[in-house]
């Protein structure tokens, strides 16, 4: 079972961070790299999709663009299970009213605001299959890196099609942890949008204990 991970969310009313030289490309690391050993914790994310939730609908207030102070601009009202999700995922796509199409954001005890992307902790878009949270005690922001098979849960394999997605995949520190979670050996994989009725039912709701990786 995969535990609830907080991770840093980009709150609205925050000074904008420096962005790091060089931290992405869109090259694929292939070879070449750094095995570590095998003492990885690897979970995944999702943003969750409004269509898929139910519960009595709760007005939401705050910004309408991510570059406000603070808000209580009217953002709509959506149910409350989605509002949950979103508080603990960090963003939900929006699929019904003014907004439809695109991204409310929030975190326990913070502001709501609207986004046309889903953010990481430094304003820039999550990647599906692409972006990878961190502690800052761990892995650096910019380090790209592959799962090296193979991927365990439980002790046991994971189905075939799975792994060989995530093995695929060339992942690259854009995204943190809250701090206090997390933790130096803990890694958690973005894999895009919700496509089944809850994360639980999802072929990526995975915890991989002992895993190694591939540091470019």
């Amino acid at each position: 079972m995969k535990p609830p991970i907080a991770r840093l969310l980009f709150l609205a009313f925050l000074p904008a961070l420096l962005l790091c030289a060089g931290c992405s490309d869109d090259d694929d690391s292939s070879g070449g790299g750094t095995v570590l050993p095998d003492r990885y914790k690897i979970t995944f994310y999702y943003t969750p999709v409004e269509s898929f939730f139910g519960g009595t609908p709760q007005a939401v207030t705050g910004c309408t663009s991510i570059d406000c102070s603070s808000g209580l601009q009217d953002l709509g009202a959506y149910p409350a299970d989605f509002i949950a999700a979103v508080r603990l995922e960090g963003s939900g796509r929006l699929t019904s009213g003014p907004y439809a199409g695109q991204y409310l954001n929030g975190s326990y005890g913070g502001n709501f605001w609207i986004s046309s992307f889903p953010p990481d902790a430094y304003r820039s878009s999550l990647r599906p299959f692409e972006t990878a949270a961190a502690n800052e005690s761990g892995l650096p922001r910019g380090t790209r890196f592959r799962l090296v098979g193979p991927l365990l849960e439980n002790g046991s394999p994971i189905p075939s099609a799975v792994e060989s997605r995530l093995l695929d995949a060339t992942w690259n520190v854009q995204d943190r942890f809250e701090p206090g979670y997390g933790g130096t050996m803990h890694l958690d994989l973005y894999v895009g949008d919700q496509t089944t009725p809850s994360f639980a039912s999802s072929p990526f709701y995975l915890l991989l204990e002992n895993t190694a990786i591939e540091v470019f």
